[in-house]
């Protein structure tokens, strides 16, 4: 997939995110924020096409490396791996999680869509 000049492909751990045990619990000034935000998007018409999510890590990822996200709709399962981040060309990669910084936004997750036949099918990589 070709991504946008403006999309950069970063490991997380360059954006000194932390472990999920040590990310403070929800308050009432991220749903404040979250409120604006959605705002925004309704603004833009992309309700349906973006939602939040927590940034948070379980491990280190190297510099060469990036999260891939699998699914399985036969088994129900949906799963991360760490995949070398050269090897994005071949797994028809679309992105799904970005972190938005000074820079603009940076892709830190993707998702393997191989085989033709996206959510619906099993996708990972050899």
């Amino acid at each position: 997939m070709q991504y946008p000049r403006r999309l950069t492909i970063t490991a997380m751990q360059w954006h000194r995110v932390r472990d999920l045990d040590e990310v403070a619990p929800l308050d009432d000034a991220d749903i404040r924020c979250m409120t604006e935000l959605r705002d925004v998007l309704a603004r833009h018409g992309r309700l349906e096409r973006f939602a939040l999510q927590l940034v948070h890590k379980h491990f280190e990822l190297g510099p060469h490396e990036v999260l891939v996200e699998t699914s399985d709709a036969a088994t129900r399962e949906h799963r991360l791996c760490v995949q070398p981040r050269d090897r994005l060309a071949t797994l028809d990669a679309v992105p799904t999680a970005w972190l938005l910084g000074a820079d603009g936004p940076a892709v830190v997750c993707v998702c393997a869509n191989r085989g033709g036949e996206g959510h619906r099918g099993r996708h990972e990589s050899d």
